[in-house]
């Protein structure tokens, strides 16, 4: 289309023309081409409504009207397929299980994967507190109880009988217990507030634990406490031990002499299984 002005002839370029780099960049994505063809279909104020007519005839079947906006077409182009031919995925739950089940049975298969889940963690909440009502109803305090003294020198006496569940390898036991060396305090997690925690039969042995108070506990049962008297062969031996403070109980130091027989009186506060 020509114009006159000032006595000079100027060609201006059909909207055809204009869209032309974009129909000739075949190597673009379709978002690109689309949105491109959506900025070169916008009319400028120089434009008249019978330029604009042969643009919206020139348009891809399937492409947004002159009228649309970018964010039409953006949305047009993420629902396409791909270049493969294959539809592009949209964002899904990080539960494939509950993604699985929506898309198969509709938002009722969804829901009721949620919910089996959260029967779960009651039923799981409901069990604990079963335990521990059990734990508390079978415990019992033992008066004039008779010391038990094992093959290897190991003596200990039941103050209170457990009713929960006892020890197992690869068990969280969460203790509290005071220990002496030759009658000297050396590790007290009843002033301190925090008693230790650790699994059990896991090596190295956790804070103030020896193999000897170990042994003591394998027979006992949570809510049960025992005072135990332990030879240096099963304490810490002839090279002692000194406790350092940690991250977690930068207040501990007690020190244990080479030689020492220990005593321990060992409160069992809770035996559970470790999260998997």
């Amino acid at each position: 289309m020509a114009v006159q002005a000032a006595g000079v002839t100027a060609l201006r370029p059909s909207p055809a023309a204009r869209l032309r780099p974009c129909q000739a960049g075949q190597r673009r994505t379709l978002k690109a081409r689309i949105v491109c063809q959506a900025d070169g279909q916008k009319p400028d104020s120089s434009t008249t409504a019978a330029d604009a007519k042969p643009a919206a005839a020139e348009d891809e079947p399937g492409s947004p009207s002159a009228g649309g906006s970018v964010r039409e077409a953006l949305r047009a182009a993420e629902a396409a397929p791909g270049t493969d031919g294959k539809r592009r995925r949209q964002a899904e739950s990080t539960d494939a299980i509950a993604s699985s089940l929506t898309r198969r049975f509709g938002l009722a298969g969804g829901l009721a994967w949620v919910g089996f889940l959260a029967f779960g963690v009651i039923g799981e909440q409901v069990k604990t507190r079963l335990e521990l009502a059990s734990e508390e109803a079978n415990t019992k305090d033992v008066s004039n109880a008779k010391e038990v003294v094992t093959p290897e020198g190991l003596r200990y006496t039941d103050l209170k009988l457990g009713g929960g569940s006892p020890p197992v390898p690869g068990y969280i036991i969460v203790l509290d217990y005071k220990a002496y060396a030759n009658g000297q305090l050396f590790e007290d997690t009843l002033a301190r507030g925090k008693p230790i925690v650790f699994l059990y039969g896991k090596r190295p042995l956790a804070g103030g634990m020896c193999p000897g108070a170990e042994q003591a506990l394998s027979t006992m049962r949570a809510g049960g406490r025992r005072r135990v008297t332990i030879p240096p062969q099963l304490g810490f031996g002839d090279s002692g031990v000194t406790l350092r403070p940690t991250e977690h109980v930068p207040e501990k130091a007690g020190v244990v002499p080479p030689g020492a027989t220990l005593e321990y009186e060992l409160s069992l506060v809770r035996v559970s299984i470790p999260p998997s």
